[in-house]
């Protein structure tokens, strides 16, 4: 069944229909929260928090072909939100967390790509990632580990197709900067 299909009976008060875009939507969501927080628990309680807010609000959508933009624009708001109401110092945990990460990775994956310099690399990249403005980083996070398309994109941040894009590149553009500083 189609996303819209699933949303219409949804609204007709079918709760199972609901636990299905749940379940097919689940991973992408905690996917995106998870790049952008750093941290896995505070990813799945945000993941969490969409989907009870995307269901409390289902009246809401007014295009069911829009529900993936619908979604996003809910996990992000959702993640600016607990921002906002904690203390700035969660940014430089979260990366270290993502240090962890690596190095959990690197115990566990041991091919030529984990090398110290990969590693390094790595890190310089999370570091340089969070320092890029949040309206960059989103979109980097939405086109290239979402796999989203720029109108995707436009319409979850609810601006113009060429703003996306320009932030794309300009965001692409300023990383790059920032690791060449690093090295």
């Amino acid at each position: 069944m189609s996303d819209e299909h699933l949303l219409e009976l949804a609204l007709q008060g079918d709760g199972d229909c609901f636990g299905q875009l749940v379940e097919r939507w689940e991973g992408k969501i905690y996917g995106f929260i998870y790049r952008y927080v750093r941290n896995r628990e505070e990813a799945r309680d945000l993941t969490q928090d969409t989907f009870t807010k995307a269901f409390q609000n289902l009246d809401r959508l007014s295009d069911p072909a829009r529900f993936s933009s619908w979604l996003y624009t809910i996990a992000l708001n959702e993640c600016r939100m607990r921002f906002r109401r904690q203390n700035p110092a969660y940014r430089i945990s979260s990366l270290d967390e993502s240090r962890n990460d690596i190095e959990q990775l690197d115990r566990h994956e041991v091919t030529p790509e984990r090398t110290y310099e990969g590693r390094e690399k790595i890190r310089q990249m999370i570091e340089a990632f969070g320092h890029l403005p949040d309206e960059q980083r989103v979109v980097i996070l939405m086109k290239e580990y979402q796999g989203l398309k720029f109108h995707e994109i436009a319409d979850a941040l609810d601006i113009p197709v060429s703003t996306a894009k320009s932030r794309l590149y300009l965001g692409l553009r300023t990383l790059k900067r920032l690791m060449e500083k690093a090295i």
